[in-house]
């Protein structure tokens, strides 16, 4: 994919969020890790956070930092590619008394986050909207404590290529389609790659 590809991706997607959030995914923050999932409750993935320091990587309008702030985490961090989510983000942790550091800028891109720094490093139902997976789980890496982890919950693959159409399933699209394409959701365009990280 070439650097106007991407630009275009980056630009196109930052205008769908700046203009919509996600408020319409509530499943998708914690203790939810995404639709008909297990919960932070029963997995525990994170155990005890209380004094370390943690980054979100797509935080939505929040929600997710104001989960681990209740829980007395040391440090809030966040990285997301809209300036409006930015602006909801620390008005809902303001409004539980808790502020973070959140920078607006692409997951896969140099944005000054120090690196051997977190503990926890985290996405809920964002790292699949990466240009660059590989170079973005580098950046992840070298973001993290030596003992640290990443924890990022995506849908699996076989979600956007089915429909339901008088009581049948079908395939809408190719199970092994990987380009990128501009997709329609609520009347609102973003780009989208059905296929990118699929589990095969």
């Amino acid at each position: 994919m070439n650097k106007t590809d991407i630009s275009n991706i980056h630009r196109t997607n930052k205008i769908y969020w700046d203009e919509n959030g996600n408020e319409f995914l509530g499943a998708i923050v914690l203790p939810y890790y995404g639709c008909n999932t297990l919960t932070e409750n029963e997995l525990n993935l994170f155990g005890d956070v209380a004094g370390k320091k943690l980054l979100d990587i797509g935080w939505g309008n929040g929600e997710s930092l104001e989960y681990h702030g209740n829980n007395k985490a040391a440090e809030l961090w966040g990285i997301y590619i809209s300036k409006n989510q930015i602006d909801k983000a620390a008005k809902c942790l303001s409004e539980s008394g808790y502020a973070a550091k959140l920078i607006c800028g692409a997951m896969e891109d140099e944005c000054g986050l120090p690196t051997d720094y977190f503990y926890f490093i985290y996405s809920i139902y964002a790292i699949g909207w990466t240009t660059d997976l590989q170079g973005t789980f580098n950046r992840v890496a070298s973001y993290l404590k030596k003992d640290g982890m990443f924890i990022f919950s995506w849908s699996h693959h076989i979600h956007m290529c089915m429909a339901f159409e008088e009581g049948k399933a079908f395939f809408k699209n190719n199970y092994f389609d990987k380009t990128w394409s501009e997709r329609d959701f609520d009347e609102k365009n973003f780009y989208f790659a059905p296929g990118k990280y699929q589990l095969t």
